[in-house]
């Protein structure tokens, strides 16, 4: 509001005008009417007078600034306030008489309490509002058991775990029904959980009801019993049944039935298949009854007690849920023989290489105190195979003993070659004292690879295995067989090394220079020439090395198509060496240049330009090592049709 200065303490009275500011000076005379000046002047004191009875200064007004933020705020708050307590009003005066709490909206679960596994389950979700307010945008979602399979719902859902129910009247409701397999392990607890999601008409927020049902896995719908052998010799082959059967009156599927043996214990398998301890059904019918049947060698050091766990179940994505489980026992005996067989001084499996020669020994001892009589050893063998023929080399074969041998054709890939002793080709088998033991050592090689060239095959195999026979024990007759171990073997690829000395190079063209033949105190130049080459497998880490005598000299002029070749000085040697060998590259070579200058010593002898040269390398299919070797290269140029036999020193 406008601001007026009081009057101070020494001012003179002024009269009316004087106080509001006002010039009367005029010419024209004004005629006075009413009260008088001084009156009027009292009355004026008594309403603008301050405590101190100082009348304000009227003739200087002053204004004060607004500050309009404020008052805004002000505004603001007033307004939010009045519409916080205007909303309050209209819903104590709208909502009274609907009321809404959520304790009765209905959510309820009908579940079985326990079924067997591979039952259809059924599940009833019954959902209601008995509120007083509708409810709005409603929402079924259910959580499966984690083994529920499931079959049909009624109604469809939306989604595969989600109905949309949208609005819910006061008293309205209604029911979702879900067929399913439960398919979980025995004595396990499988929970269904409902969520329904819904908006009540008189709130702007999402509430929830959940429920959940449980049912217990009580008993399987499938049975299984196990029937084999209660005693085996250790080393000898055991066959064992499995007989199955769905109990229920419902088709059963993705059933699989596992087999857990002690680690000593090798299931058999068919050829060309990986050994395997489990077997998976598609299908079992209802009601259908069926056997199946696995056979296995426990190890030859195997001994007592043994178990073997069987279980049938379901398989649940990959996991597997048994349904029913037998433990089988049974006793294995080092029978009356102690077997042992090994191959070039090892029994264990391993790689070998084309044209390789193998050495075998057949180890056996009486292990009863009674003497045993009418003894047989067999070896078996078991290799690739095509057009009747083996990977062995059978008429290369070395037996002092001179055994019995006999080839069976067992399927077109695979053929059996089997060599058996008695005691007609050794006599002491006719007879073994307690304790007493011996060997039978014999030698078969690997053919060449270049007897495979059309076969199509590129992994080739063979299976070794000894067993004995015995027919009496303590002169009585008890028949027994022992096998012994088995010793796999992987051929590696079919690596082959080249290294030649040239002076003329296939084409007739001098790639030497100097003396031919070479001559005392003359130089000769001479290219050695390396090639390694390959088909059946991928070879990597392969290194060619080489060695040169005190008087052949590095010229250090290489042509290398791939790798690194590199010279050491102080230990004298050449060596190339190749990351890898894929097998769409056949072959690859290297040559380099050395020099001799013959001394008197070497008249009327060879050169040896290079010590032997080896190939070592590592075959990734069969993970073995491949080792190579050319006897030592001489200046008599063996594979040079210009130079050959031009290497006597003049």
């Amino acid at each position: 509001m406008p601001r007026v200065r009081s009057k101070k303490e020494g001012d003179e009275d002024i009269d009316f005008d004087e106080f509001l500011g006002v010039n009367r000076s005029s010419s024209k005379k004004i005629k006075k009417r009413g009260r008088s000046k001084k009156a009027i002047g009292d009355d004026l004191k008594r309403i603008y007078a301050d405590n101190n009875g100082d009348l304000p200064d009227m003739s200087k007004i002053y204004h004060k600034k607004k500050n309009r933020a404020k008052g805004a705020l002000i505004g603001f708050a007033v307004f939010f306030a009045t519409l916080a307590v205007l909303s309050w009003a209209g819903f104590l005066f709208f909502g009274k008489g609907q009321n809404f709490s959520g304790e009765k909206v209905v959510l309820e679960i009908t579940s079985p309490d326990k079924v067997a596994g591979g039952d259809e389950v059924e599940y009833i979700i019954k959902y209601g509002n008995n509120e007083e307010v509708p409810l709005g945008q409603g929402e079924m979602e259910i959580h499966y058991p984690d083994n529920f399979v499931f079959t049909e719902a009624i109604p469809v859902p939306a989604e595969e775990k989600s109905w949309q129910l949208g609005s819910l009247a006061p008293g309205a409701g209604g029911e979702i029904k879900i067929r399913g397999i439960l398919r979980g392990k025995i004595d396990s607890l499988q929970t269904l959980q409902a969520i329904f999601s819904y908006k009540p008409g008189n709130f702007n927020s999402d509430f929830q009801k959940v429920a959940t049902a449980v049912t217990k896995m009580e008993k399987s719908s499938l049975e299984m019993d196990v029937i084999g052998p209660t005693r085996v010799l250790a080393g000898g082959e055991a066959t064992f049944k499995i007989k199955y059967k769905n109990i229920s009156s419902a088709d059963l599927t993705d059933v699989r039935i596992l087999v857990t043996a002690p680690s000593d214990f090798s299931f058999k398998v068919k050829e060309g298949e990986k050994e395997k301890n489990s077997w998976d059904f598609s299908k079992i019918e209802a009601g259908k009854e069926a056997e199946m049947e696995f056979s296995g060698i426990f190890g030859p050091a195997a001994e007592g007690k043994k178990e073997l766990k069987t279980q049938v179940g379901f398989i649940n994505g990959e996991d597997f849920a048994p349904q029913s489980e037998d433990t089988y026992s049974l006793d294995v005996a080092q029978g009356a023989m102690l077997l042992t067989l090994v191959m070039n001084g090892d029994a264990n499996d391993r790689s070998v290489n084309f044209g390789d020669a193998l050495n075998y020994s057949i180890n056996f001892k009486n292990k009863e105190q009674a003497e045993l009589g009418d003894v047989e050893v067999e070896m078996v063998f078991e290799s690739t195979s095509r057009d009747n023929k083996m990977v062995l080399d059978w008429s290369a074969s070395q037996d002092s003993s001179k055994g019995t041998i006999v080839g069976t054709q067992i399927s077109p890939t695979v053929r059996q070659g089997k060599i058996t002793w008695t005691k007609k080709q050794i006599p002491k088998l006719a007879k073994l004292a307690p304790g007493e033991e011996s060997a039978i050592n014999f030698q078969i090689r690997v053919r060449p690879s270049v007897d495979f060239g059309n076969w199509g095959v590129s992994d080739f195999a063979i299976k070794s295995l000894a067993a004995v026979k015995v027919g009496k024990i303590g002169g009585e007759v008890k028949e027994e067989k022992i096998d012994g171990n088995i010793i796999n073997l992987k051929i590696n690829s079919d690596v082959a090394l080249g290294a030649e000395a040239r002076y003329f190079n296939d084409d007739n063209i001098a790639v030497g220079s100097g003396s031919l033949p070479p001559k005392v105190g003359e130089t000769t130049t001479y290219r050695i020439f390396w090639k390694v080459s390959n088909s059946l497998h991928e070879i990597e880490n392969i290194k060619v090395v080489a060695t040169l005598p005190a008087n052949v000299k590095w010229s250090n002029k290489t042509d290398i198509g791939s790798g690194e070749i590199k010279y050491n000085e102080a230990t004298r040697k050449i060596e190339w060496t190749l990351n890898k060998m894929p097998t769409s590259v056949r072959s690859v070579g290297v040559n380099f240049e050395v020099t001799a200058t013959p001394v008197e010593a070497d008249k009327g002898k060879q050169i040896v330009l290079t010590e032997n040269t080896i190939l070592q390398a590592q075959d990734k299919s069969t993970n073995g090592a491949i080792t190579k070797m050319v006897l030592p290269l001489t200046s008599n140029l063996d594979g040079d049709p210009m130079a050959e036999g031009k290497g006597i020193v003049k």
